[in-house]
């Protein structure tokens, strides 16, 4: 029968490798801040600009109120006011914004884009444009097509270590 021995062994690195993983994790941890916060821009300036389109309609005449006369280059004549939503601005324009700062939710992250606030005038006609002239769901649609290539380049250089280049 052969003895019974005991193979013995030292591992080398094994703190080090630890703290290459918690370096990592904080540079994933930011990099997903940064991913978020891009997403909430480029989904942000999407939607916005669904909203600056071409005027549909020119003012006639000049009045002390809107001054000369101003012509957009349509058909002569009478125009109606059908068609797409043409320029909107205002207050709708300026309520489209996103978060802050990221929030800590169960899982992970969360940031949102909105439009209007808890109070404001917008919020008394933002679905009736939004159903009429969809400027949010398409500027959103737009935007998600950009936000793969955000988050795997941004995690792509928090993985990468960048004491190896």
């Amino acid at each position: 029968m052969a003895d019974d021995s005991d193979i013995g062994g030292t591992i080398a690195g094994v703190r080090e490798v630890g703290d290459a993983l918690t370096a990592m994790e904080r540079r994933v941890d930011a990099a997903t801040i940064k991913a978020l916060k891009a997403s909430q821009r480029v989904t942000r300036t999407a939607i916005r600009g669904r909203m600056r389109g071409r005027p549909r309609w020119g003012h006639r005449g000049a009045s002390a109120r809107t001054g000369p006369n101003i012509t957009v280059d349509r058909q002569a004549g009478h125009i109606t006011r059908s068609g797409g939503p043409g320029k909107l601005s205002g207050a709708l324009l300026v309520s489209i914004r996103s978060s802050k700062a990221p929030r800590r939710k169960a899982a992970g992250l969360s940031a949102v884009v909105m439009s209007g606030g808890a109070s404001g005038p917008q919020n008394l006609y933002k679905k009736i444009v939004e159903a009429r002239f969809p400027y949010f769901a398409t500027g959103a649609k737009a935007a998600e097509a950009k936000l793969p290539k955000i988050w795997a380049d941004l995690w792509a250089k928090a993985v990468h270590d960048p004491d190896s280049s």
